[in-house]
């Protein structure tokens, strides 16, 4: 069945970003930068709108969500991210496919949300497509994709057979058994070729957001090492009124398909769960983001840098670190810095701390959740 959900998209600097809302909270819609579109290619099978979403529809065990094809600027790195709540053994599993010089690719199992959560990486295929974690990777670039949500009351387990999906409605309610409620989702797609933008400190505007500051190496030391990412997210939610133990946050973000705590799409989804509206994005530049700073909305980032290249760090270098952005400083002497909480800090006085802007935009990679609001 067609369906046309709200859609909105930009494509500043190349960067494509989409999100579609299915939820009747208008908010979910308004973000910074990102403009109302036309009709999206939508098919339904099974499902049903509520006021929160789309969810299965009355007895159904299993329905389908089909977004695309659609266009974006000529990308080789795709990430999709949802707000879903999930409850008992409902789940949402996420396909994506893509058009390539040899075709469309078949349905890549991407990840899977729900009780107990995983990624599907896969290695290339023979027209070049591989899943890395939460982010798909293409050998050459191409301008179209699909993407693809199940929706599932029952554990559904791989391998995956989406052309013989039974979306069959049950008789009853099937009181027993998950649910799943979908309320928003979106993609990310870039070049990795492209180079992020230089910013234009003229343009920025000094904020800061008071955030408690929370270290990972206060945790056990099995998981300290490990834990950047949802020791970030704890601390975004206890911004907004939502204390948990960082344990707690870090076990509900897991991903039992790569065994890490930093899965993008996990953690934005983590956030949704735990009671704040956020989202997954593309910054192309400090410029762009000072203005969600300016709004009050926490940006996690990630970030690599080598030899000591981020000065004030706690660490002196990685292949991977998440950062919480809380605002920007200008300096007596005229220059600008980020203000952070950096949870590899070794107790949570030195979480605090600001790095010169032009250090910590070679390090960030440009990918960033946004903490919009409480839900």
């Amino acid at each position: 069945m067609d369906y046309h959900p709200e859609f909105f998209c930009s494509d500043t600097y190349g960067v494509g970003r989409f999100i579609a809302v299915f939820s009747q909270n208008s908010s979910l819609g308004q973000v910074h930068g990102y403009g109302k579109a036309g009709s999206l290619p939508c098919q339904i099978e099974a499902l049903e709108l509520v006021p929160s979403g789309l969810t299965l529809a009355r007895g159904a065990t299993l329905g389908l969500l089909t977004l695309g094809p659609m266009d974006a600027p000529e990308f080789d790195w795709l990430v999709p991210w949802w707000n879903a709540d999930c409850a008992g053994s409902g789940s949402l599993t996420i396909f994506a496919q893509v058009e390539t010089e040899n075709g469309w690719s078949g349905w890549l199992p991407m990840e899977q949300w729900g009780r107990f959560s995983r990624s599907f990486s896969t290695p290339a295929s023979n027209s070049g497509v591989s899943v890395d974690t939460d982010t798909l990777l293409l050998t050459k670039a191409a301008k179209r994709f699909s993407l693809k949500f199940v929706l599932s009351a029952l554990p559904l387990e791989p391998p995956f057979d989406l052309e013989h999906c039974k979306t069959d409605v049950l008789p009853g309610d099937n009181a027993n058994i998950g649910s799943v409620v979908l309320s928003r989702c979106g993609v990310l797609t870039r070049n990795r070729c492209a180079p992020r933008s230089l910013t234009r400190t003229l343009y920025l505007r000094e904020s800061v957001i008071s955030v408690p500051a929370i270290s990972q190496m206060d945790e056990a030391p099995s998981i300290r090492g490990r834990i950047c990412s949802p020791t970030c997210v704890t601390m975004a939610l206890a911004s907004l009124g939502r204390a948990f133990p960082t344990s707690f946050v870090a076990a509900d973000c897991y991903d039992f398909g790569d065994g890490i705590f930093g899965n993008w799409a996990f953690n934005v989804a983590s956030l949704w769960r735990l009671g704040a509206s956020a989202r997954l994005d593309f910054f192309a530049s400090m410029e762009m983001a000072s203005s969600e700073l300016f709004a009050r909305r926490i940006l996690i980032t990630s970030i690599r840098f080598q030899n000591g290249s981020l000065r004030g760090a706690p660490i002196q270098k990685t292949n991977g670190h998440l950062v919480l952005l809380r605002g920007l400083e200008k300096r007596s002497d005229g220059n600008w810095a980020v203000l952070v909480n950096d949870p590899a800090a070794p107790n949570a006085g030195g979480v605090s701390r600001a790095y010169d802007i032009a250090d910590f935009e070679k390090a960030w990679s440009g990918v960033a959740y946004v903490v919009e609001c409480p839900r």
